[in-house]
């Protein structure tokens, strides 16, 4: 086996790069940010384009690659709208390209990492199964739903295995407080560095926060199992804003000013994974509190931004 990780160098690609080494399993990260030189005998990082459909082809054959997993996506929930036709054609087309890809070069399976917190849209009940109905109301959710259901099609079509994570909110060490997505990394560094946290709305807003980590085990379980099909991953439990601040407070030790600011159209009101399916297939569930989490994040956040 070797896995060839697209978006390897992200937040959730390093996580899984660190899985697969301690599981033996070696690995190709193929990100626009890869650097060679951090190559060895177990991770070969490789620098590209998800749209450079030439180069990657190379690297399937080069590498002998037998499974992928795709984490790549060109657009935020929260920008999405702003250009519709570029959410479809970098993200949904470009992937129907790496899926030729796959079936050309006879990959066993490949594993889609969607979000669990746009395909449902609004839910009718909270939490919300696989089988919940899907009427996402941003553009990047249309994607990812998109996605899965060519992902069905190749299954049907061609034989190629899958599995679609749809990922909650997933948090971390390594997770960028500056990249517009994951609110624990953003609203701790701003606490540490002494800035009021904004918030969109009143602050009673419901998600489903999870450690990085544990997705990174899911996701290797998914991956090298027989199952096929779509998955929840999360928690279970949803979370208020308002009560995240108080859970980053008690840890970090020291109150923040918080401004509230109007809210926003593209956020559902709560969002919660009902995640049975993973651990009756799989035995898996989120085994790291909120609370170990953000204690975690919050060491490494002073080990690499406060020396």
């Amino acid at each position: 086996m070797k896995v060839l990780i697209l978006g390897g160098s992200g937040f959730i690609g390093k996580h899984l790069a660190e899985v697969f080494i301690d599981g033996g399993v070696p690995s190709v990260i193929f990100d626009k940010n890869a650097n060679s030189e951090q190559s060895s005998p177990a991770c070969v990082f490789i620098q590209g384009e998800f749209s450079d459909q030439a180069k990657l082809e190379r690297v399937l054959e080069s590498q002998s690659i037998t499974h992928v997993i795709h984490l790549v996506s060109t657009t935020l929930p929260k920008s999405s709208n702003e250009d519709k036709s570029y959410d479809l054609s970098s993200n949904v087309i470009q992937t129907l390209h790496l899926l030729d890809l796959c079936v050309k070069h006879q990959i066993k399976k490949i594993l889609f990492m969607s979000s669990g917190g746009t395909v449902y849209g609004v839910p009718r009940t909270v939490p919300v199964d696989e089988n919940h109905p899907n009427n996402p109301i941003c553009s990047y959710g249309i994607s990812k739903l998109a996605i899965e259901k060519y992902l069905f099609l190749y299954n049907q079509l061609y034989g190629l295995d899958y599995i679609a994570l749809r990922a909650a909110n997933p948090y971390g060490p390594g997770q960028n407080p500056h990249s517009g997505q994951g609110i624990v990394a953003n609203f701790i560094h701003k606490m540490l560095s002494q800035q009021p946290i904004e918030v969109w709305g009143d602050g009673s807003i419901i998600r489903d926060y999870f450690y990085v980590r544990d997705l990174a085990n899911f996701t290797k379980l998914a991956l090298f199992s027989t199952e096929i099909g779509v998955f929840n991953a999360g928690s279970g439990v949803g979370v208020s804003i308002n009560q995240l601040i108080g859970v980053l407070e008690d840890v970090v030790n020291c109150p923040t000013e918080v401004i509230y600011k109007g809210q926003r159209g593209l956020d559902v009101p709560s969002i919660v994974l009902d995640c049975t399916a993973a651990e009756s297939k799989f035995g898996w569930r989120a085994r790291t509190s909120l609370h170990a989490g953000i204690e975690d994040y919050v060491r490494w956040y002073r080990d690499t931004h406060q020396k």
